[in-house]
C-alpha cells in the first residue's frame, strides 16, 4: 500500500512538472477579462509594465497577459512570457478590422499566417512587409493549433462565422477604405490589427508554436471607429470563448 501511494505521488508530481504551459495573450482588458475571471489558482507577477497571471484554465497550466496596444508592447510581452515562464505555445486572442468584405461583425479569423503591413523597404527593392533577415513576408502559425482553433470556433459559433486566413499587423488603426484596399491587394489579408504579427515574429525566433484568433469588431473603413466602440466587447468575448474551448481540446 505504501509503495502504491509513493508511485501515485511520483506520477502526480511528474504530471505537474511536465504539463504543458500555454501563454494566452491579449492587447486590451476587454480581450482578456473573460479569461482572467475564469482562471483558478492565480498568482500575479509584474515584470516591467506588464502583469502576468499564472494559473489554470480548463485544466491547463496557463500564463495570461495583457500587453498593451501596438507591436512593441506585444513583442515585449511575448518575449518575456517565453523566457521567464517557459511557455510551450502561444494563443493570441482579440479583435480586428475586416478586410475581406465577406466577414461580418463578431466573425472569427484564425491565422494561417501573419504579415506586418507597415514594414516598407521597397526603396531597396524588397517586397512590402519583408523584414531584413527573413526569407518571406509571412510568419506561419502552427498547423496543429490552427486545426484546434478551427474545430473550437466552429463548435462555439458555427462554420459560417469562421475563416482561416492571413492577418495583417501594423501600428495603425485602419479606418480608411483606400488603406484597406491597399492592404488587401498587396498582402491578400483577411483582417488587420496591431499586435499579432509582432507576437508571431517573436514566437518564430524562439521556435514556439503559435496561433492568433481575431474576432471582427469593425470593417476597417470609414465607419470603423463607431462600429469598433459598439462591438469590441462582444467580439472579444467570442474570441475568448473559443480559446476556452481550445484549451479543452489541447492534449
Amino acid at each position: 500500500m505504501k509503495k502504491l501511494i509513493i508511485m501515485l505521488l511520483i506520477i502526480c508530481l511528474a504530471t505537474t512538472v511536465f504539463a504543458q504551459k500555454i501563454a494566452l495573450i491579449g492587447a486590451m482588458d476587454s480581450e482578456i477579462e473573460l479569461l482572467k475571471n475564469s482562471m483558478k489558482n492565480v498568482t500575479e507577477v509584474k515584470i516591467g509594465a506588464i502583469t502576468y497571471y499564472e494559473g489554470t484554465l480548463e485544466g491547463k497550466n496557463i500564463v495570461l497577459l495583457k500587453t498593451g496596444v501596438g507591436k512593441v508592447n506585444a513583442a515585449i510581452g511575448a518575449d518575456t512570457v517565453i523566457r521567464e515562464f517557459e511557455v510551450e505555445s502561444i494563443i493570441f486572442t482579440g479583435v480586428a478590422g475586416a478586410i475581406d468584405n465577406k466577414l461580418n461583425i463578431a466573425d472569427i479569423v484564425i491565422s494561417k499566417d501573419l504579415v506586418q503591413h507597415d514594414v516598407d523597404l521597397t526603396a531597396f527593392g524588397r517586397p512590402m512587409g519583408l523584414i531584413p533577415g527573413n526569407n518571406s513576408i509571412e510568419f506561419k502559425a502552427d498547423k496543429n493549433l490552427i486545426d484546434i482553433a478551427y474545430e473550437s470556433a466552429v463548435k462555439v459559433l458555427g462554420k459560417d462565422k469562421v475563416k482561416i486566413g492571413r492577418i495583417a499587423t501594423g501600428d495603425q488603426f485602419i479606418a480608411d477604405k483606400d488603406r484597406v484596399k491597399m492592404i488587401g491587394e498587396i498582402f491578400e489579408a483577411s483582417a488587420v490589427e496591431m499586435e499579432g504579427g509582432a507576437v508571431a515574429q517573436v514566437a518564430q525566433l524562439y521556435n514556439v508554436p503559435f496561433v492568433v484568433l481575431r474576432a471582427v469588431s469593425d470593417k476597417a473603413d470609414g465607419s470603423a471607429k463607431m462600429t469598433y466602440e459598439d462591438f469590441v466587447v462582444v467580439a472579444a468575448d467570442n474570441s475568448a470563448n473559443i480559446v476556452k474551448e481550445m484549451l479543452k481540446r489541447i492534449k
